[in-house]
């Protein structure tokens, strides 16, 4: 198979065409058919996605996979011949106006400050917040969900087969129930609107209608809080609702929903407490009022990026 863009059983070996992939994704010319392709590729064989999966921990540089030898960061670049490309990429996406690799990967995903509703083949519902990204995974037995990015309110319709979301560190199963996460910078939120549910992480809590869990570090943070009326997913309200949030989860909460970028540039100051409610029809009164509130200086710069200091 050899794409549009010329991708396929390209010389060089594998490791080469999953280079070639990565750089696509990254040079913010792809596509969702471009995405579409790259799962297809993917799925000829547990070698092409290993070597997807090494490229992209290459170019992320988390280290989520073994680099192959010879595969360094410098040559990944080098021999992809498109430094300049990758960068520009990387950029476009910090700053909001690409998308990441997360949500052109996913089964559904939406942009910076988009919200979205999804249909399920079971007859649930999924409303995607902005910048979030979902995979579903339906077969006879079972139902299974995975929040890879962003927040979500999933509505769940009865069905003999459990449903299974994985949200962060932890997993929620439900049988009929309504419930929306969130996965922050620092931690993950779960709150039960209606029914019950069990979340699993480190341990099983059964959380009922109007209780959250804080999840962190793969364990609940604390035990079930009670839940404010109408403090689940605020963002469907057109608002963010913060509690003694810190300010790392704060930032990464507006990130998702203002074109641009907020950078903490002072050590530490992601561990700041955060109150308030913002509308997210006012996005760049978010930066200001948040930099006001908290005594901070807040330097504009170029592309809506933001240096909170």
């Amino acid at each position: 198979m050899t794409g549009s863009n010329g991708i396929g059983d390209a010389p060089g070996g594998l490791q080469d065409e999953a280079i070639a992939w990565v750089v696509l994704l990254t040079s913010g010319e792809a596509t969702r058919d471009d995405a579409a392709r790259l799962k297809a590729w993917r799925a000829r064989s547990q070698a092409h996605e290993l070597a997807f999966r090494r490229a992209s921990a290459v170019w992320r540089g988390v280290g989520a996979a073994p680099a192959p030898s010879g595969l360094s960061r410098r040559l990944f670049l080098a021999g992809a011949g498109a430094g300049t490309a990758l960068a520009a990429g990387w950029a476009g996406t910090m700053i909001g106006v690409l998308p990441g690799l997360d949500q052109l990967l996913s089964d559904h995903a939406t942009a910076v400050g988009e919200q979205a509703r999804i249909d399920l083949p079971d007859g649930s519902h999924v409303d995607l917040d902005g910048a979030s990204a979902l995979d579903a995974r339906f077969t006879a037995a079972a139902r299974a969900v995975t929040l890879v990015a962003g927040a979500a309110e999933f509505e769940i319709a009865a069905d003999p087969r459990p449903f299974r979301a994985a949200i962060g560190p932890g997993e929620v199963t439900a049988a009929t129930a309504r419930f929306a996460a969130s996965v922050g910078a620092t931690q993950t939120v779960i709150d039960c609107i209606e029914g019950r549910i069990e979340v699993q992480c480190g341990g099983v809590t059964t959380l009922q209608a109007g209780e959250r869990a804080r999840l962190a570090g793969g364990a609940l943070l604390a035990g079930r809080e009670a839940l404010a009326p109408n403090a689940a997913a605020p963002w469907r309200r057109g608002l963010l609702v913060f509690a003694d949030q810190p300010l790392a989860d704060v930032v990464a909460d507006i990130n998702r929903h203002r074109r641009g970028r907020i950078v903490l540039a002072r050590p530490g100051l992601g561990e700041r407490r955060v109150d308030g409610v913002f509308h997210l029809g006012r996005p760049d009164e978010i930066v200001s009022n948040l930099a006001a509130a908290l005594k901070l200086q807040d330097t504009w710069l170029p592309g809506g990026v933001v240096l909170l200091t």
